[in-house]
């Protein structure tokens, strides 16, 4: 199977294609850490929850339009941004208490649900790669549909690139009065400015009490979409104390699901800095540019 290797940077809607760097790409998650001595005389470590991701991109070489595109966002031609960069070395695009089914946070921070008669928890009763699920609570019969939020508050939704397969999984397993349940996943299209253009649904997966399953969809966006919301929508089969469990959220480059990875979102980056490669062969090159990003909130 072909490996999709293209990396895409800019403003959401306006995503330039830059290839993937020979050079490499250093990327470590930073979790500032604090240690505190203690009255014993021994110490003890804290570690925040909340990490940012700095990026290293060194080319060996770049052609000099692919350079001047870079070098344009840089230099402030395409506003303050925040910028997106996707990259398929971060295989699974959502936030990691999303993928994470909770556990980052022990709560629901990132996901939202709309409809009456159900609420959203986290949970260690149930879980399929732990240590958190999140837990559906139905406290009567009614349409559910749970949205995973936007990584930026300036984004309505996770970038997209019009044309480039996306697939989105979840693991799901009932629980309750009545554990057997349609669950629903589905890709909402949106344009630059959130407005809805179209939704993806898949086929529907049914829950049950025995063991997690995975339900997934795939969806092409389409030619003005920018951004794109990922939904849990549950159809049928929801009773006064019935309880879905999801896990293990996934939303991945491609139309088929792969195993699952961690997640730590296409969030919203700025610029640190752009090194500037000397030219090579009449211009036509840029030989070892660096470009340094860094996540921003």
């Amino acid at each position: 199977m072909a490996v999709d290797n293209t990396m895409y940077f800019g403003r959401p809607g306006h995503l330039a294609e830059i290839p993937h760097p020979r050079g490499g790409v250093d990327d470590p998650r930073n979790r500032p850490t604090s240690v505190f001595p203690t009255a014993s005389g021994a110490a003890r470590v804290g570690r925040s929850v909340e990490g940012r991701r700095q990026y290293a991109l060194q080319w060996e070489q770049l052609w000099y339009e692919t350079y001047a595109a870079i070098e344009a966002i840089a230099q402030g031609h395409e506003g303050t941004g925040p910028f997106a960069l996707i990259d398929p070395g971060r295989v699974n695009y959502l936030t990691v208490n999303q993928s994470g089914a909770t556990s980052l946070y022990n709560a629901t921070d990132n996901f939202t649900i709309s409809g009456s008669g159900c609420t959203i928890s986290s949970t260690t009763a149930q879980f399929d790669r732990g240590p958190r699920a999140l837990q559906w609570n139905f406290t009567f019969a009614a349409s559910g549909d749970l949205t995973l939020d936007s990584p930026s508050y300036s984004w309505p939704g996770i970038p997209v690139v019009a044309g480039v397969a996306l697939t989105f999984s979840v693991y799901h397993k009932g629980g309750g009065t009545d554990a057997i349940m349609t669950v629903v996943p589905a890709l909402e299209w949106l344009d630059s400015t959130g407005v809805a253009l179209s939704t993806t649904s898949g086929a529907g997966g049914t829950s049950a009490s025995s063991a997690f399953a995975v339900t997934s969809v795939s969806g092409t966006p389409p030619a003005n979409a920018v951004f794109v919301k990922c939904h849990v929508k549950i159809s049928s089969g929801m009773s006064a104390g019935s309880i879905l469990y999801l896990d293990r959220f996934q939303l991945e480059r491609g139309s088929s699901v792969t195993s699952w990875r961690p997640g730590t979102g296409v969030m919203p980056v700025s610029v640190v800095s752009l090194v500037d490669g000397w030219p090579w062969q009449a211009a036509d090159f840029r030989a070892r540019p660096v470009l340094t990003l860094q996540e921003v909130s």
